[in-house]
């Protein structure tokens, strides 16, 4: 069995990941990522640290917001 961290198996990890290795988040892919972390209601502490890694390279310039 694999552990979590070796292994990105939830969509928000490989959302935030394929953002990050784009270098760009589109409309789509916010509004994709925002209904994965509104679809149940809470959001845990990996979930949290996957937005807050994507909202860091946004902040510092390594991806940027397309259309």
């Amino acid at each position: 069995m694999s552990s979590p961290a070796s292994q990105p198996d939830c969509p928000i990890t490989d959302l935030v990941s394929q953002c990050i290795q784009a270098r760009t988040i589109t409309q789509a892919q916010y509004q994709a990522l925002t209904a994965l972390v509104l679809a149940d209601g809470t959001v845990d502490e990996s979930e949290r640290k996957q937005v807050n890694r994507l909202f860091d390279a946004i902040q510092v310039g390594r991806v940027r917001i397309v259309d």
